[in-house]
This record gives structure tokens, sequence and C-alpha cells, in this order.
């Protein structure tokens, strides 16, 4: 792997302190692949990110002299994106993270923090990562690599630029605001479309006779159109969740989806929280533990190994004895949920409710041209005194079976990932799956179940998967099986509770972001305020 400068190669290092100089030794030394590991830390960053093995030991070089930064800076520091994803995936081996990284290279902690969505944030981060861009000059007395830390954007020229764009075309920048205006009326307008399309199914079926059918020929003809109906409403969210392969996104996705994004869309907010509760667990952030027929209980441990879920910690941290029964933490990690929705949603993983728009109104108008068909002919029927019964039966059945099928589309009535996040998460499982072959050819290599056990210690990122896309029940007979008994009990025991109320229960899931503590705060710009805003060293 690349080292870090020595302290000697480093511009001005008679002005660093002792503890400094001592610092550089040992981040020098440092690496955070394990070599007795089949695929190591740096192979296992190259592949998730699509680089080279020597350009992802590079980034490993930088995100080490940007821990340096973080420490000796004197200001907080913002990482670059490649800095940060290596930030990132280091984090997910919690035990090498804490135990080793922070507590025996840096002796301090170093924190991702969450962004705070103020309207100023860009400018504030875009601001640090200048002053750490500055500091590494002044510090490593060089250039930073273009190609892990590319130069800021210049602020004054792009400005610049985008006045002169603005006074070359006034009347493009004249024509938006109408097309706005229109998108914005246009939830106003649907009604009145509709009530014009339901006077036009009448029109039309005056125009066609069928409102001059005898009650069983017009059934005849109803009852197809009724199916026909339902049928043409799925193929029509069909094309448009095929089309829109990527929703509605603001911001460039990552390169694939987080085990928390992937708890969620395989199980929900229960299986985020399984996720979340067995990572502090192995951390040693919590305790857990299950009592018989009384359920679970979750115990703050150690608040400054909570990572990135430090602010549910802190809150369970807060509680009487630092305990709560498992279903209220899972309750409280709810919010986080949300979360991780919204950050989908911007990176155009996740469908929310109604936002298959066009589809969704199209279905709409096909339901009202249906039952204003159907009420059309009810009057005429009532008008002529013929009995209607079996016409009302099928409207109420057509509209029942609109609303069950409306609500179980996505992007209709309930959210889901769009195609692209069922790629996404398609390509972990099948990555999963060729790791727990590997894993399993380990085995009758001659490895045995002692050092399979004992790799799932050293790296528990298999686990996180395992969880994420089978859920608790998946990790029988691993080191995770005493975390997973507990949560698992806590399901059984909330169902049992419910089948009593005469209720049900569902099970899903959510997790979080990081957090900090001390003077240097980052964020880099591959983060937002719904993922990782900063981090901070103490």
């Amino acid at each position: 792997m690349a080292a870090i400068p020595s302290t000697s190669t480093v511009v001005a290092a008679y002005l660093l302190t002792d503890a400094q100089q001592a610092l550089l030794a040992r981040l020098h030394t440092y690496s955070p692949d394990d070599p007795h590991a089949p695929l190591p830390y740096s192979r296992r960053l190259a592949e998730a990110e699509g680089w080279s093995h020597d350009h992802a030991l590079a980034v490993i070089d930088e995100y080490k002299r940007f821990a340096f930064l973080a420490q000796a800076a004197g200001h907080p520091v913002t990482p670059s994106v490649a800095v940060d994803a290596a930030w990132h995936f280091h984090l997910q081996y919690t035990l090498e993270y804490w135990d080793v990284f922070c507590a025996d290279v840096l002796r301090a902690r170093l924190h991702h923090m969450p962004g705070t969505g103020a309207p100023d944030e860009a400018a504030v981060y875009a601001q640090r990562y200048r002053d750490t861009l500055d500091s590494y000059r002044r510090l490593f007395g060089c250039e930073p690599p273009a190609s892990i830390w590319p130069r800021p954007v210049d602020r004054q020229a792009e400005a610049d630029a985008e006045a002169a764009a603005e006074a070359q075309q006034p009347e493009r920048m004249a024509a938006v605001a109408p097309r706005r205006a229109w998108r914005d009326r246009l939830p106003k307008l649907v009604w009145p479309a509709a009530a014009a399309s339901v006077a036009a199914t009448c029109a039309s079926a005056q125009d066609l006779d069928l409102l001059d059918y005898t009650g069983p020929q017009f059934l005849a003809f109803y009852v197809p159109a009724c199916i026909l109906a339902l049928l043409l409403i799925v193929a029509l969210q069909a094309i448009e969740f095929r089309i829109r392969r990527w929703g509605r996104r603001t911001r460039k996705a990552s390169s694939g989806l987080s085990a928390d994004e992937v708890a969620y869309l395989t199980g929900g907010e229960a299986r985020v929280a399984q996720v979340v509760t067995m990572s502090l667990a192995h951390a040693g952030a919590v305790d857990l533990w299950s009592v018989h027929r009384q359920g679970s209980y979750v115990k703050i441990a150690d608040l400054a190994r909570a990572g990135r879920y430090d602010d549910y910690c802190a809150w369970l941290n807060e509680q009487p004895s630092g305990t709560v029964r498992y279903g209220v933490f899972r309750e409280r990690l709810a919010r986080y949920a949300q979360e991780v929705v919204d950050g989908m949603r911007a990176q155009g993983w996740f469908w929310a409710p109604g936002e298959l728009r066009a589809s969704r109104m199209a279905a709409r108008a096909i339901a009202l041209l249906v039952l204003g068909t159907g009420a059309a002919k009810l009057a005429v029927g009532l008008s002529r005194g013929r009995p209607v019964l079996l016409l009302c039966i099928c409207m109420a059945v057509f509209a029942i079976a609109y609303r069950i099928v409306a609500g179980r589309l996505t992007g209709f009535g309930r959210g889901g990932a769009t195609a692209a996040g069922r790629a996404a998460l398609l390509e972990r499982r099948n990555a999963h799956e060729q790791r727990a072959a590997r894993d399993a050819r380990h085995v009758r290599s001659g490895q045995g179940a002692s050092g399979i056990r004992d790799a799932e210690r050293d790296d528990p990122d298999p686990l996180l998967w395992t969880a994420a896309l089978f859920g608790a029940g998946a990790l029988a007979g691993t080191v995770w099986s005493a975390y997973a008994g507990p949560v698992l009990a806590a399901s059984q025991v909330s169902s049992a509770a419910a089948a009593k109320a005469g209720g049900g229960t569902s099970s899903d899931s959510s997790c979080s972001s990081s957090s900090c503590s001390s003077s240097s705060s980052c964020s880099s710009s591959s983060c937002s305020s719904s993922s990782c805003g900063g981090c901070s060293s103490s």
C-alpha cells in the first residue's frame, strides 16, 4: 500500500508538535488491509467503487492524509468525493475503525456529522473544502492529486457565465415561468377534466347507442370493459415505470445501494431497525437481550462506539438507566427510515406514493370513463323502470377493484423501488451470493467453521448485508446470531400481542447516518443533508 509522507518530508515539520509528528509516524505505518483476509479492504473498496487496485491504494493514502489534516489543520476540514468514499467504507469495519484506527492510530474520535439542511450549508462546505486544500499544500508541501482532490469550481467565474447566459437568452428565461405555472396549476385542473370526461363519456355512449342496449346486452359489454380498464391501468403504470428508470432524481446517485437502503427495500422500517440495532450491538455501543415472554431490551453501553448512529444512542443514554424496550427503540429509529427514503428518492432509487403522475392521472380518467358510462346507463334504467341491481354491483366491484389495484401499484398507492433501484438491489444480491459461494469454498478447502466465525468477527460486513437482504432470521449459526435472537424475539412478542388484540404487525426497518464530537467538522460533495454532512475529531 502507498504510504503517506514521513515526518521528514512534510514542509515545516519542525513547526509540528511532538504529538503531531508521532501521529504522522503512526499513520505512515498503518494499513487498513488485513494481510490474512482473502479480500482485504483495499480490494473491496476498488471493487465497490469500480476503481483499479492501484487507484484504491492511492485514495487510501489520501484518506490517511485527510485524517491527519482533521487533527492538525486547526480548522474544519472536508474530504473529496473519493476520500469520502474510502472513509464511508472504512466505517463499515466497526471494530477496525474504532478500536484500531481511532483508538490506537489517531488516538481521537473521527466522526461523520449529518448535515443540518441549512440554506447556506453548501457554501460553507465548499469553503471548508478550499481551506482543506490550502492546509494540504501548507502541511505536505505539494499539490493534492487532482484525480483524487478535484479543484473547486470558481464561483465568481461561474456566476459571471450564468449572468452572461441570462443576458443572451431573456426570451427563453421568460418562457420558463409560464411552463412552470402550468405545471403548478395541473393538479387544480384534474377535477374539471374529470367532469368533462364524464360528460364526453355520456355523449359518446349516446352516439354509440350503448344506453339503448338491453340490460343483458349492456352487462355483456360492461363487464369485459371493466376488466380491460383495469388491465390498461396496470399496463400504463408499467410503461411509465420502465421509461422513468431513475424516478424523480434530484442529485447524482451513489455507486450502489447502502445496507440501510437495501434493508428498507427488502423489509421496510422493521428490517432497518434490526440492522441498525445489531450493528450497534456488534460495535459494543449497546447491549441487547431478551426476557422470556416479556420481549427484548436495549441498553446503552458505550456512546463513543455509536458511530453514525450516535444521535439515537445519545437519546438512549438520556433514558432512565439508559434502557428501553426494543420496540421503543425501533420506533425511535423509524425517524431515520424516513431519512433513508428521502435519500433514495433524491438519488432516483425510490418512488414515493403518487409520484407516477402521468399514468396515475390516466388511470383516474379511465376509471371515471368506466364509472361514468355505468352511471349514465344507471340513470336511463331508473328512468325506464328497469332493474339495475346487477349494474350497481358491477360498478361497486369495479370501484373496489380499482382502489385495490391502484393501492398496490408502485408510484400509485404505495412507494417502492424504481427500475434502477430494483436493478441495483439485484446486483447487490448477486454480489452477496457470489461472496457466500466463495466462503463456502473456503470451508470445503479446510478453513473450517471456526475460521469462518473468526473472519465474521473481524469483518462483519457480510453479516450486515445478510441481515439487510434476508433479515435477522438468516443469521442463525453466525456470530451475529446472539444479536438476531433478541430482535426476533421482540417481533414474536409484538406479533403475539397484536394477535390477542385482533390486529396485525408489519416488519419494516430503518438506519442512520454519522455524527461527531469536537473541533474539526467536514462534509464531501458526495453527501447531502439527508446522508453525511461532515466530520469531527476529538
